[in-house]
């Protein structure tokens, strides 16, 4: 589509809603304007909803579509990270061709428990990042449970709906560049302070709150069942592991959740909400999630569990760190107005159906860590780490099992 020179069109999934003049800034190309998204959704659907104002993306007319899905950029390449320093620059041209070693800053990130993780800084605008690139190579043999397409596309769509501007900008063979979010990791004593727990209660209800279809299993039963799978081979005896899988996907899934309010709250879950995969920019007091790897449907509450046992940190893990009664509802309060839900059932047994889902959450990282210890290239102690996480599975057993 062609409006003329310096012509804009905003659109919806193809949909020209008007058409902006005067804009001539080409680097809206890469930047596109993505705003208000849900709320346009929800007009499609409920015609009373009154009238959105603002643009929902506005799409370059002058010389060809600048559509979202023309991203990522796809190369036929393999980064390796003892030569990344020197590779690196022939793989993002297309993007940043004006990049060199001599007006770069390459950084490893160590936070990762699964891939590499690389930034790439411009120090000629050191006070502005927005151009910064992340590097994620893959970890060795991490497509035996991880879902590289749904990672992309889940970052696409919370793109889309405006919770998160991570694009992935480019994909090669064994990973993916994706633009940075400006911050810090957090630590475990981060997201107990209360303007940060606000932002994080806010930003997961916003992601819960993407329109889904709603036609997968929980990903905790797939991907229960798929560690297990990749274990048969293992020395250890799993067989009571696998059997209580067996009694979870038939005789408690099915009925744990009672309370019309919360039952087969479906959505699309983060999984992976750990504290270092929450960055907070306190210059602009917002926050943003990173690695989106295990991201699909699940159960809104596995969420909010697998976030609450993170409380315990990722170096020197302490798992007798967990938010109080009290705290628990503070958080739940915030994330239920966001989500237009019912508040009144926020009480202990809304926190106790949550100590379940914990359950389920050490459960999942115990069997991730047995397969980690025997794949990974990456120094960590995974051995060690699913002990503690399979020894808190078996402490908080009984209470997943208290109606067996």
């Amino acid at each position: 589509m062609n409006n003329g020179p310096g012509e804009w069109a905003v659109a919806y999934h193809g949909t020209v809603l008007k058409a902006v003049k005067g804009i001539t800034d080409q680097r809206l190309l890469q930047d596109l304007v993505i705003t208000d998204l849900m709320k346009f959704e929800a007009k499609q659907q409920n015609p009373s909803i009154p009238d959105v104002k603002g643009l929902y993306v506005a799409t370059h007319c002058d010389g060809g579509a600048a559509e979202m899905n023309s991203l990522p950029i796809i190369e036929n390449f393999n980064l390796s990270f003892s030569n990344v320093s020197t590779e690196i620059y022939s793989l993002i041209n297309s993007i940043r061709p004006d990049w060199t070693p001599l007006n770069t800053r390459l950084v490893t990130f160590t936070e990762g428990l699964t891939n590499i993780i690389l930034g790439l800084f411009d120090i000629r605008t050191p006070d502005d990042e927005s151009k910064t690139l992340i590097i994620k190579i893959y970890g060795a043999q991490t497509e035996l449970f991880i879902d590289r397409q749904a990672e992309i596309n889940a970052m696409r769509v919370t793109s889309e709906y405006s919770v998160f501007s991570q694009r992935v900008l480019i994909q090669f063979n064994n990973g993916i560049i994706y633009e940075y979010a400006s911050g810090k990791a957090c630590s475990r004593e981060d997201v107990r302070k209360e303007n940060i727990s606000r932002l994080i209660a806010t930003k997961l209800a916003q992601f819960h709150n993407i329109p889904n279809q709603k036609l997968e299993k929980p990903y905790i039963i797939i991907v229960l069942r798929r560690f297990i799978q990749l274990l048969n081979e293992c020395a250890l005896d799993l067989s009571s592991i696998r059997l209580d899988i067996d009694i979870i996907e038939e005789r408690i899934l099915p009925y744990l959740i009672s309370n019309p309010e919360m039952n087969k709250d479906l959505v699309l879950c983060h999984n992976d909400l750990l504290v270092k995969n929450i960055i907070y920019n306190e210059k602009t007091q917002s926050l943003s999630f990173v690695d989106f790897e295990y991201t699909h449907i699940n159960y809104a509450l596995f969420d909010i569990a697998n976030h609450f046992v993170e409380y315990a940190g990722v170096d020197n893990a302490d798992f007798t760190i967990y938010p109080t009664r009290d705290e628990q509802k503070k958080w739940l309060a915030i994330y239920f107005q966001v989500r237009g839900m019912n508040q009144q059932i926020i009480d202990d047994n809304l926190c106790h159906l949550i100590d379940k889902f914990s359950a389920l959450a050490h459960l999942m990282w115990g069997l991730w860590a047995l397969i980690q210890a025997r794949i990974s290239q990456l120094d960590f102690d995974y051995v060690n780490y699913a002990n503690m996480r399979i020894d808190s599975y078996k402490k908080l057993r009984p209470i997943l099992f208290e109606q067996e």
